[in-house]
């Protein structure tokens, strides 16, 4: 199941829907955080090789900061 709602490269999928759930299955606030900073460095990363446009980036970036957001809301409580 395709969890983001751009197309992105079929190598860069597969990576970015594991980081999403890594980020959706820490156990504490700090791995969150620790999975939000891989997910941007990901990100980064797709696009200084030119492989997504700045347009996705901003879009995956989005995505992963919600994530995290919602996670780190989640283990607060």
């Amino acid at each position: 199941m395709n969890s983001f709602s751009l197309d992105l490269p079929v190598a860069a999928l597969r990576p970015a829907e594991k980081i999403l759930s890594e980020i959706a299955n820490a156990g504490s606030m700090i791995v969150a955080v620790k999975c939000g900073a891989k997910a941007n460095g990901f990100v980064i990363g797709l696009t200084c090789t030119g492989a997504i446009t700045e347009e996705q980036s901003e879009a995956l970036l989005l995505q992963f900061d919600r994530a995290t957001e919602r996670k780190l809301r989640e283990l607060s409580m």
